[in-house]
């Protein structure tokens, strides 16, 4: 993804200065430098989806050691529960929301659908936390493309209410179950969910985090998207988006698995270059990807000139 492309280059940037310093500063033949740079394979970062201290939901990457998906989809769990051997993992400011003791008694993968039962320590969860364990839960999972549907058992049993709360909870979960949800909502007719990715920053680290917008809206998802990232007005706090309130979206168009998005140049960083932010690609491509099982690419334009693919 662009932001693990990113992460590489300020890597190789980074060492590259460090050798040029000591050669200006030892100008000297006899100078030895052993260069020694070490990489994540791409292959081993994950989405998991971590408290920030702003209390949102937030998609962090981590790296993993396991290569088969029943293994990987355990650690991510582990990672996920807190006091485990993997918090080394965890980012500073984040923090894991399965209960301190808790235990993955089994976990089964069938088609599209993981069932994880787990022991009785996860019921300890607090009534502020409960809904968000389980979106980090669903949206850690399901983040692995094998995987569609979540359900959750404890010691044997269907968790079939939030603990506290006591609210029901689909037999079967999904992404559609939402995440830092929103709500605006005029009637209980014609209840649309649209799950859009905003930017967060903490100690000058971007993150992304996704926020789930209840509403009546009868516009099509994509437009909401644009829509809600090119407000100048965000109606989450700590949350926001690189999107010029000025970009159109001019036309948009599916086929098959690429959702084509036609823009005016406004959508560029600079009015010197066809630069668009990686941040602004990310924002509108994860969330039009959110909404669109179908869509695995997403192509930007500006006037019928394709500008990049992200996928």
């Amino acid at each position: 993804m662009l932001k693990k492309m990113g992460l590489r280059k300020i890597i190789i940037t980074t060492s590259a200065l460090f050798v040029i310093g000591l050669l200006y500063l030892f100008p000297t033949k006899d100078v030895k430098i052993n260069k020694s740079i070490n990489y994540i394979e791409e292959e081993k970062l994950v989405n998991v989806y971590l408290l920030d201290k702003y209390s949102y939901v937030s998609e962090v990457n981590v790296d993993v050691e396991n290569d088969s998906l029943e293994e990987k989809l355990k650690e991510k769990l582990t990672i996920l529960t807190n006091d485990s051997e993997k918090k080394d993992k965890i980012p500073k400011y984040f923090k894991s929301l399965i209960p301190s003791g808790t235990k993955i008694n089994s976990l089964t993968i069938e088609n599209d659908t993981v069932t994880v039962d787990f022991s009785k320590e996860l019921l300890s969860i607090s009534l502020v936390e409960e809904e968000k364990m389980i979106e980090a839960i669903v949206f850690t999972l399901t983040s692995e493309k094998e995987i569609n549907k979540v359900i959750i058992k404890v010691e044997g049993n269907l968790l079939e209410r939030l603990p506290n709360s006591n609210k029901l909870l689909p037999e079967v979960l999904d992404r559609s179950f939402g995440i830092n949800k929103s709500y605006d909502i005029n009637e209980l007719y014609g209840i649309t969910k649209t799950t859009i990715y905003y930017t967060s920053n903490i100690d000058g680290d971007i993150y992304y985090v996704p926020v789930t917008k209840v509403d009546n809206s009868k516009e099509e998802k994509v437009t909401v998207i644009v829509n809600e990232l090119k407000s100048s007005i965000l109606y989450q706090s700590n949350l926001s988006s690189y999107l010029n309130s000025n970009v159109e979206l001019k036309n948009y168009e599916k086929e098959q698995e690429v959702m084509n998005l036609t823009f005016n140049d406004k959508i560029f960083d600079s009015i010197y270059n066809n630069n668009i932010l990686e941040e602004v690609v990310y924002t509108i491509g994860k969330s039009v990807m959110e909404n669109y099982e179908d869509v695995s690419k997403v192509a930007f334009y500006v006037d019928d000139k394709e500008i990049l693919i992200f996928e």
